[in-house]
């Protein structure tokens, strides 16, 4: 056998196993689906090794071990002792019977043959309910021959014969009913579909945002949304020709459609579509947007793995807000047995330190000095390839194991920190991300404030940054925030203006810096987009919020930002993210080296002279004087889209001023006011400022206006410069 053909097999076979491995986890996660709580359990070494959470009624993630006062990794054993006491009330339950010695029974089932152990029992839930929890232990055996066990809790409440008067086919109709639409649900779904046997479609329904209405509207009113979406489906759907529904939960259904064309399947979601904006309009509430995910079934194959399909292929479309729909594809199998490899090699690459922390400078546009930077993490593999973060951030924020990242990432830099104190280096405040996964693990605040207390570290060097989605999604926010500043540390709030921003939350939520979205920045030379940054950080000011802009990576940027007070910019102008040595450079001399202009200081002098006259003019522009020019400096084209001046000559613009705008009773003084050669003639060599009121012509009549002259000269330069700024003086908007 060749060598090129041992390769293909050898090829092959890692493909057969990935596809096997894929199909294995689709599994799991179908059987996951509904549960409440799961782990896995090593049962001949006794232990837990990984942290794992309980979902609670709002499907928000409460880590288990932290609630019920246990660390991971623990004993199985000693982790069923501590369950049993902290979740179960009635300790005299008989079926409670079944967790005595339950390590050695799980070991002996295994050895019988026998892979599956139940245990259903009342139980108190993370939020003080009554529940009735089901129970299941499925036993396998691992690589080393360990016997192993994935333990999945589910919420049975519902389906537990809680009056001995229902009668048989009551329970029945509870157990295949939903309780909100009173249709099929799940367990149905997949009975009747298995009765049909027809090759078709399984389509998964969600609706964006759907935790919007039940904020705004109450969750009473969310359930009549959720029946009234089901009424529609009922309309849309023709059971007569084998379509099928079911309501999953929440704002989550499950389709099927005896067809695999995608005409007819983009054409009943169309259909969908259009009748939900009808629900919309008719109940008064923000418009429903549904985004579904397809796949293909046919008998033989398990439903849970073609919802699970729809599901991936629901998720891609809802990471793409400009489609509706998405359809499963093999692709869709490579990239999830990537992220599979990317989420089993994450505590390995933890021990190794294969995340490497780097730093995006911050600087001050007014003095270009390094006041702080930004944290990010770099995921470098020990052969040396690099993962980008958008790989691994999201997944991992998915998955709830990013909070473990956070940490790893804040006693990371704090240890930096420590280092370059002890060192005599100068310090400067670098600030960590916080996801939205670690805001919802309790005592978040207190381990970070005694991990900082341990390093030595005071806790103002370290910065939190929130996002913006996460701050205002977060009811429990506020209190951690001001957990947080009772603690020391002081909170940005990130990517602000890349989704739905609320002003309003600047006074509710007490930030001390407000991160400006590079999608904000972006803008920036747009009539728009400059007003509404001007507008965003003068309230920030009033409220006393310092602004950080971030994603900043062009000189008319700068210059826009630095002269509408931005305290501090971060991005590519001023310098990537660089790995620690090269930081530490940056520290030992932290002003910024980038090339010094001429108009940079011309930029730099009009700063300066606008701190004594701020107010905002009608229009501004700057001339050189000495060259006869009217530039662009300061990136505001409304000089000319004011006066429909069409020139960059500066004589021949107040010409043209004069002839168009100038009324006859100031023409003669504006005129000489304005000269070019009166003004470089009487020129003393030092700063000087010179003011005129004149009358304007608009509409016929005569309007108040000032102007104000600043020349000035620069170092290293013999040209004389004009800073021009004109006003209106009466109470009204002029419009040319």
């Amino acid at each position: 056998m060749s060598e090129q053909t041992i390769l293909e097999n050898n090829s092959d076979s890692l493909k057969q196993l990935q596809r096997a491995l894929f199909y294995e986890t689709q599994f799991r996660n179908a059987i996951l689906s509904d549960s409440v709580s799961f782990y896995d359990a090593n049962i001949t070494q006794d232990s837990i090794d990984n942290e794992f959470f309980f979902r609670d009624d709002n499907n928000d993630f409460i880590s288990v071990p932290d609630f019920i006062g246990i660390s991971t990794p623990c004993k199985f054993s000693e982790f069923i002792k501590v369950w049993c006491q902290s979740m179960i009330s009635d300790l005299s339950q008989k079926a409670l019977e079944g967790f005595k010695d339950i390590r050695e029974k799980l070991l002996n089932l295994y050895t019988e043959g026998k892979r599956e152990y139940v245990l259903n029992y009342w139980a108190e839930s993370v939020n003080g309910k009554r529940v009735f929890f089901n129970q299941l232990f499925l036993l396998t055996k691992n690589e080393r021959g360990d016997i192993c066990a994935l333990v999945i809790i589910k919420d049975y409440t519902k389906f537990h014969e809680l009056d001995s008067e229902y009668t048989q086919s009551e329970l029945e109709l509870f157990a295949y009913t939903d309780p909100v639409t009173k249709g099929y649900n799940y367990i149905k779904f997949k009975e009747k579909l298995k009765e049909k046997a027809i090759p078709g479609s399984i389509i998964c329904l969600d609706i964006h945002s759907f935790k919007i209405i039940n904020s705004i509207c109450g969750v009473v009113k969310g359930d009549d949304v959720i029946r009234t979406i089901w009424e529609s489906l009922q309309l849309i759907l023709d059971y007569d020709k084998n379509d099928l529904a079911a309501h999953i939960n929440a704002d989550h259904f499950i389709i099927f459609i005896p067809s695999v064309e995608k005409e007819v399947i983009i054409h009943k979601l169309k259909n969908i579509t259009l009748a939900l904006i009808v629900v919309s309009v008719d109940l008064d509430i923000p418009q429903l947007q549904p985004y579904f995910g397809i796949s293909k079934w046919a008998p033989g194959k398990k439903i849970e793995m073609a919802y699970n399909e729809a599901i991936t292929a629901k998720n891609n479309a809802k990471d793409h807000p400009q489609v509706d729909w998405a359809f499963f594809d093999e692709e869709d199998i490579n990239r999830l047995i990537r992220e599979k490899e990317l989420l089993d090699s994450f505590e390995e690459a933890l021990a190794r330190k294969e995340f490497k922390i780097w730093f995006q400078p911050k600087y001050t546009p007014k003095s270009k000095k390094l006041v702080g930077a930004e944290a990010l993490v770099r995921w470098v593999k020990s052969d040396g390839t690099c993962i980008p973060p958008g790989d691994f951030i999201p997944l991992f924020e998915r998955n709830n194991i990013i909070r473990k990242l956070d940490e790893y990432i804040f006693r990371n830099v704090c240890l930096y920190q420590k280092n370059w104190k002890e060192a005599g280096k100068k310090q400067v405040p670098i600030s960590v991300n916080l996801s939205r996964a670690s805001l919802y693990y309790k005592g978040v605040t207190e381990e970070y404030k005694r991990i900082t207390e341990i390093m030595g570290v005071d806790s103002r060097l370290i910065p939190i940054e929130i996002t913006e989605s996460a701050a205002i999604t977060n009811d429990a926010v506020k209190e951690i925030i001001d957990d947080f500043h009772r603690l020391g540390f002081s909170l940005q709030m990130d990517d602000f203006g890349s989704g739905y921003s609320s002003l309003a939350s600047l006074n509710l939520l007490h930030f001390d810096t407000l991160k400006l979205d590079k999608s904000l920045i972006d803008f920036i030379g747009e009539f728009g987009g400059n007003r509404l940054i001007e507008h965003t950080i003068s309230l920030a000011k009033e409220l006393g919020i310092q602004i950080t802009a971030e994603g900043v990576e062009t000189e008319t940027q700068v210059k826009f930002l630095k002269n509408i007070g931005c305290d501090n910019i971060q991005g590519f102008f001023y310098s990537k993210p660089v790995p620690v040595e090269n930081f530490e450079k940056i520290l030992d001399d932290s002003e910024y080296k980038g090339p010094v202009t001429k108009n940079d200081l011309v930029e730099e002098h009009i700063y300066i002279f606008n701190q004594n006259y701020y107010k905002p003019a009608l229009y501004t522009f700057v001339v050189n004087l000495s060259e006869d020019k009217i530039t662009n400096l300061l990136e505001q084209d409304n000089w000319k889209r004011e006066t429909n001046v069409e020139t960059d000559v500066y004589t021949k613009a107040v010409n043209d001023v004069l002839e168009k705008f100038i009324h006859p009773d100031s023409l003669e003084a504006f005129r000489k006011f304005m000269d070019r050669e009166n003004l470089l003639k009487s020129f003393s060599g030092e700063q000087e400022t010179k003011i005129l009121e004149f009358k304007r012509e608009f509409e016929t009549r005569k309007v108040d206006m000032r102007i104000i002259l600043h020349l000035f000269k620069v170092p290293d330069s013999n040209d004389v410069w004009l800073y021009v700024k004109v006003f209106c003086t009466e109470p009204m908007k002029l419009m040319s």
